[in-house]
């Protein structure tokens, strides 16, 4: 039977990445907010419609982490901050755990995209609070998520060899909000700072999403090579959040590439900037975010690129005074619709998947469980 109530959602850190989910659930009557868990004490108590500029919801963010664990919900969207250490002693991850040991879903936009990147005993420890508690962990959003995990493998469903395979996505992040985000990713800062943070943060996200693509499509990767670049400014830049002065960070090119069998098989390239005349690659026109998929492969190659903005008819990236970026909403949006699905899920980690796609022996083919036959 179709389900009739709503899915009771708990939204875990109200900043950018969660006030865009609180409002797609607002807009929703399929979802309703259930709790919201706040880091800053200047957001405890308040009702989420302050936080996002908007009438008052009848929902209070809270700091305190036990009156979330005892509320009734289907599912917690977790969303930290990206910075956040989310190692497998961490308490984050511990947060995590203690969510799922207690019966809730969780759906998680930092971490735990495939766990086992980092070990087994990691894998281990998520998988089972799952068992402990019944319950399903996810990971998804825009990339890690939806770009390599299921649109890079479904469009390998045109090949049956792969050369290589790469990506690129280029971000303009001069509209971003927090100054805190900004200067984690290096902005205003020497490229021979020590600690740049974008360094470890992009070798955790992109690491994980490689090695679970790659095996996805029946590979093992050997090793994972980076190299970077940075762009620095031409002058002072004045931007929302931050200042980044002549001669600082005002942008980044990473790459991060998956060796198999002792030759790169799959690239991503991270390009991140703050003013046009510095990005080193075309910008689409009308949005300065883009993403480019190339496979090369037998007996077809494909080439994707794909643009994202509040509307592709009037080119407008924004949507009024809303200026979240896009690729916050293309996070949020993936999050959102595996919700049924995580709920659904019996206990443990649950990877996305693709019905078919690239693989180097068919047999290896993943192939689903037959649907019991319909009685009449």
């Amino acid at each position: 039977m179709p389900r009739k109530s709503p899915y009771r959602a708990v939204v875990w850190g109200p900043g950018i990445l969660g006030r865009a989910l609180l409002r797609e659930i607002a807009a929703k009557p399929e979802l309703e907010l259930a709790g919201v868990l706040a880091y800053s004490p200047e957001k405890d108590g308040k009702d989420v419609g302050e936080l996002l500029g908007t009438a008052p919801m009848g929902v209070l963010a809270t700091t305190d982490k036990e009156a979330i664990h005892r509320l009734d919900a289907d599912i917690v969207l977790h969303c930290p901050q990206n910075t956040s250490d989310v190692s497998i002693d961490s308490e984050v991850t511990n947060d995590v755990v203690q969510l799922l040991e207690s019966g809730k879903n969780v759906i998680s936009s930092i971490a735990y995209h495939w766990p086992r990147f980092h070990s087994a005993t990691f894998e281990e420890k998520l998988q089972a609070a799952c068992l402990a508690g019944g319950s399903t962990l996810h990971s998804t959003g825009i990339n890690p998520g939806f770009l390599n995990e299921r649109l890079v493998t479904t469009l390998t469903g045109v090949c049956t060899t792969i050369e290589s395979i790469a990506v690129r996505e280029i971000s303009d992040t001069s509209t971003i909000d927090s100054a805190d985000m900004m200067s984690a990713i290096g902005y205003g800062k020497k490229p021979d700072d020590p600690n740049l943070m974008v360094v470890s943060l992009g070798d955790r996200y992109y690491g994980e999403t490689l090695c679970q693509t790659v095996t996805r499509l029946g590979h093992s990767v050997e090793r994972i090579e980076t190299d970077r670049d940075y762009l620095l400014a031409k002058h002072d830049y004045h931007l929302k959040a931050i200042t980044i002065p002549e001669g600082t960070i005002a942008g980044i090119v990473h790459k991060w590439t998956a060796v198999v069998d002792g030759k790169p098989f799959m690239s991503i390239e991270e390009i991140y900037y703050n003013h046009p005349e510095i990005c080193p690659v075309p910008m689409s026109e009308g949005s300065g975010d883009g993403w480019t998929i190339e496979i090369e492969g037998q007996p077809t190659s494909v080439k994707v690129h794909m643009d994202m903005m509040h509307s592709v008819k009037h080119r407008q990236r924004f949507n009024g005074d809303d200026r979240t970026l896009p690729g916050y909403y293309a996070t949020a949006v993936p999050m959102i619709q595996t919700i049924p699905v995580t709920v659904a899920a019996p206990p443990g980690i649950l990877y996305p998947s693709v019905f078919a796609h690239y693989v180097p022996d068919l047999r290896d083919s993943p192939v689903p469980e037959p649907a019991p036959a319909t009685q009449h």
